[in-house]
């Protein structure tokens, strides 16, 4: 999947790509409420699974790189996978670099993901999750038009304890 935005590109990761996820990646800011910074090993990983062949099964991962329209810098990351295909229920994720949040990026780039990823899989349903004390995440899942589901009890493990985290969901019939 690709497409572009007012000032954003959006592509499959690749391995191009290698330095400015590792880079993200291993940043304590950027991993916060996600998991472990990464080494250099893991964004090795995540490139090589990024690269594969891309099949529309339950929980492989579309991982895609958001860039910079004008100047191609890397602003952060994309992913979707299918968590229950069946009923047409998908999953996204998104990280920036700490250099480029508050600039409306992750808005731009996710509200024309999830509109891509409705027509493209006759999604019924896309889900988010995160941590709870992850404000600013909840807070785009919103202005996504998502709605919160529920609270899942110690449902993430971030930096060696269980977390607690929201669900959110916006239907096919929601999206504006």
């Amino acid at each position: 999947m690709r497409f572009e935005t007012a000032r954003l590109t959006v592509r499959p990761l690749q391995q191009s790509d290698l330095t400015d996820v590792y880079q993200s990646r291993k940043n304590p800011d950027t991993s916060k409420y996600i998991g472990d910074p990464a080494t250099i090993e893991d964004a090795k990983l995540c490139i090589k699974e990024a690269t594969l062949p891309w099949q529309v099964i339950d929980h492989q991962k579309m991982m895609l790189a958001i860039r910079c329209k004008t100047t191609n810098q890397f602003i952060g990351e994309l992913l979707f996978k299918f968590t229950q295909k069946q009923c047409h229920i998908g999953e996204i994720g998104y990280r920036l670099s700490p250099l480029h949040l508050s600039q409306g990026y992750a808005l731009e780039a996710a509200s024309m993901f999830i509109s891509h990823l409705f027509e493209q899989f006759e999604l019924n349903k896309v889900v988010a999750v995160c941590a709870i004390n992850n404000i600013a995440s909840w807070r785009l899942m919103e202005k996504l038009g998502m709605r919160r589901e529920g609270e899942l009890r110690d449902n993430m493990y971030l930096q060696g304890s269980y977390h607690d985290s929201f669900l959110y969901s916006i239907l096919r019939r929601e999206l504006q």
